[in-house]
């Protein structure tokens, strides 16, 4: 089982923006690096990789690989701290922790553990009885 941070925006009272981080080693950014990056919007983070691997371009291929293998590395190790701070920057909080093996049994978990007063969810109204048939198709009132 995942632990997953949960971050939201301070603002949002229902928590709709909220995005579930989880702790780990992270094979995508360990394969992908900068292109992870740019999909999780850490811009700068991304600038910083791309920076890196063009400045390894002006090594030799040994050298080349050593960085990229490195950098790899770093980010793969790295990236759900990389995350937190790039979200924290953007103004998100941290909202708490839930565990779970997929990101949606975490946030299944988060939500029916929190009452819907802490996250001031508002309440769905109350369907009432209907004074007339939707659309007729369902016969005639008697």
């Amino acid at each position: 089982m995942k632990t997953y941070c949960i971050f939201a925006k301070p603002d949002d009272s229902a928590a709709t923006s909220a995005v579930f981080v989880p702790d780990g080693f992270c094979w995508a950014g360990f394969a992908l690096t900068g292109l992870w990056a740019l999909w999780n919007r850490m811009w700068i983070v991304a600038a910083l990789v791309i920076a890196v691997m063009l400045l390894a371009g002006l090594l030799s291929a040994e050298l080349q690989f050593a960085v990229s293998l490195g950098l790899s590395l770093v980010l793969g190790v790295f990236a759900s701290e990389l995350r937190h701070w790039s979200l924290a920057r953007r103004g998100f909080a941290e909202i708490g922790t839930s565990h779970g093996d997929t990101a949606e049994e975490a946030e299944l978990r988060f939500y029916a553990q929190s009452s819907p007063r802490a996250l001031r969810i508002p309440k769905l109204a109350q369907v009432t009885a209907m004074d007339h048939e939707p659309l007729g198709l369902f016969g005639a009132k008697s």
